[in-house]
């Protein structure tokens, strides 16, 4: 079976990847792979990819990736430079547009509202994580502002940065929330015009922009069901099959 890597690029984020991480480690091995870009190195998405591109040259065989956000981006531009390295791609709040992120989300609203930084990432981190009490946004805002420092986005107030849009080779799961402000319906469902008969789209009705961490135990089963499809020795965990079945 082949190797299944989670990309993360926002250190101060990966906090809300734990329970599917967890959940998912119920059923196979998940590698933890992050970017940690400093703060004197240049924004860039490429960077990223050639560093998880030397991470996983000496795998002897395709990987399965799957991300959220900007990590979510890294692992798609690393299928479609290197298409048979990998096993089946899963994105999570990722726009057919790649460069649609909650950082550009972001910049359009501080560009829009006459307040200044830390007001409008209190507005936007209500916004992506909605009915979170005031210290769960405290916090938020504090993980969000140095994501905006840390994660390798091209993204400034001076520039929104869209990428290219277009399909990949191997089997795609793309899911979604419909509250989430940052990655709306269209841009979510963008994707199924790039669709093969391999592809699946997902999306839960809550959970704004972070719903992994929400509804972590139905995206897991997504996941595994998704996966089993492209490895079918797989075998799904009993006791998600017995909560959602």
């Amino acid at each position: 079976m082949s190797k299944f890597i989670w990309v993360s690029a926002s250190p101060s984020l990966k906090y809300f990847h734990r329970r599917l991480l967890n959940n998912l480690s119920k059923v196979v091995k998940i590698e933890f792979w992050e970017y940690y870009q400093t703060l004197d190195e240049g924004s860039s998405i490429d960077k990223a990819v050639n560093l998880l591109h030397e991470y996983l040259a000496n795998s002897p065989d395709p990987v399965h990736l799957l991300g959220h956000g900007i990590g979510g981006v890294v692992a798609l531009n690393y299928a479609r430079l290197y298409p048979d390295r990998v096993t089946s791609l899963v994105l999570l709040s990722v726009a057919v547009k790649p460069g649609i992120n909650w950082h550009s989300y972001y910049y359009a609203q501080l560009q829009s509202l006459p307040s200044n930084r830390h007001c409008v990432l209190k507005l936007v981190s209500s916004n992506l994580f909605p009915d979170a009490c005031a210290r769960h946004v405290s916090d938020l805002v504090d993980r969000l502002d140095r994501d905006l420092v840390e994660a390798p986005s091209n993204h400034s107030l001076f520039k929104l940065d869209i990428l290219d849009e277009s399909g990949v080779e191997m089997p795609l799961l793309v899911c979604g929330s419909q509250d989430d402000p940052a990655i709306a319906s269209p841009a979510l469902y963008g994707w199924t015009t790039y669709f093969k008969s391999t592809d699946e789209i997902w999306r839960s009705s809550t959970g704004g922009h972070f719903f992994h961490h929400i509804h972590f135990e139905l995206l897991s089963y997504r996941i595994q069901c998704f996966w089993q499809k492209v490895e079918p020795t797989m075998a799904l965990d009993r006791f998600v099959q017995m909560e959602l079945n």
